[in-house]
């Protein structure tokens, strides 16, 4: 889960590519020149974009290895007269699903350690009294981890997405760089 929070500015030169998808869209966007593919906007973003005007794009991007794996989400867009577009859902949406996934999780986490604890605790330290309270213990230990892993993710999107105008400014070139030509 490595993405970056940046701040994009330049002339739009076109947009191009639109795939429809559920809630907006999938497009590429060419800013002063450098080519930004798989970027997903809602289509109230999309209808704000216009041809030839100096924008700000607030994206988070993913930042894999695997160039043919990156892809952003436009969060926000601020035009040269100053106004201002953001996607706020994704602020709460994304953090909701990662709070859920995390409660999930810990379910299954649980039900699928407490055997291995189990047998586990048997071989190490032999039947005792205990054996069955300590692999359940254990059991929610692990799942317990596993579930704060994805809301301290959560935390993080959600604190990120509070402040856009102190994300990293980015040049549209370095941003560009991080994707796979295929694309371009």
């Amino acid at each position: 889960m490595k993405f970056d929070c940046a701040k994009v500015s330049g002339k739009l030169d076109y947009v191009r590519t639109i795939t429809p998808m559920k809630g907006g869209y999938k497009a590429t966007i060419s800013i002063d020149g450098s080519v930004i593919p798989n970027l997903q906007m809602t289509s109230q973003l999309y209808e704000e974009l216009e041809i030839g005007d100096r924008v700000t794009l607030y994206g988070i991007f993913k930042n894999s290895n695997k160039k043919e794996k990156n892809d952003g989400i436009l969060y926000g867009l601020q035009k040269e007269n100053g106004v201002k577009a953001f996607s706020t859902q994704y602020r709460y949406l994304v953090p909701m699903l990662l709070a859920v996934t995390a409660a999930i999780a810990f379910c299954i986490v649980f039900v699928a350690g407490w055997f291995p604890s189990l047998f586990a605790l048997i071989f190490f330290f032999g039947e005792d009294q205990n054996y069955m309270y300590n692999a359940t213990v254990l059991a929610v230990v692990e799942a317990s981890l596993v579930a704060l892993f994805l809301l301290w993710r959560a935390w993080v999107m959600f604190s990120l997405t509070s402040d856009p105008e102190s994300w990293e400014v980015m040049a549209p070139a370095t941003l560009s760089s991080r994707f796979s030509k295929f694309y371009k």
